[in-house]
């Protein structure tokens, strides 16, 4: 019998903390690939305020495709998040694949062929290797996890 009330205790006590296992549940988002244009360096990024990505923006070059404006992001709406690898191999380009949501916490999923997967002639020229996203502003963690693909 103090196995099984250990159990519950456990359960009620993972339950309490956030530990209960929630499903994460899919979050919309808008992709803003070709809006920011500029070669952000190497890492990820989550702008919650208009200032965070001006910040960002204006220390990255426009190095490649037609030079555009900073888009307008409603803010109070939206935040963006995103992954860079830098500048590369067009091939190489990562692709923000989902993004979910548990409690306040998102979790942003990308796939990179970078290394691990063919080329072809058509992209072997050099570009920005980024992806933006537009999704729901929230306050809570923002985490990004490389998926295979």
């Amino acid at each position: 019998m103090s196995a099984r009330f250990a159990a519950l205790a456990l359960l009620a006590m993972l339950a309490a903390c956030g530990g209960g296992g929630e499903t994460p549940e899919d979050v919309a988002m808008q992709r803003l690939q070709e809006e920011l244009t500029r070669s952000f360096p190497a890492g990820t990024y989550v702008f919650r305020s208009q200032a965070e990505m001006a910040a960002a923006w204006n220390a990255a070059p426009q190095e490649f495709g037609d030079a555009k404006p900073m888009p307008a992001i409603d803010f109070s709406q939206s935040m963006v998040v995103g992954i860079s690898m830098g500048v590369g191999i067009r091939c190489f380009v990562p692709t923000i694949t989902a993004v979910t949501r548990v409690g306040a916490s998102y979790t942003v999923s990308y796939r990179a062929n970078d290394g691990s997967g063919g080329t072809t002639l058509a992209c072997l020229h050099t570009w920005r290797l980024t992806d933006f996203v537009a999704v729901p502003a929230q306050p809570g963690t923002v985490a990004f996890q490389r998926v295979p693909g």
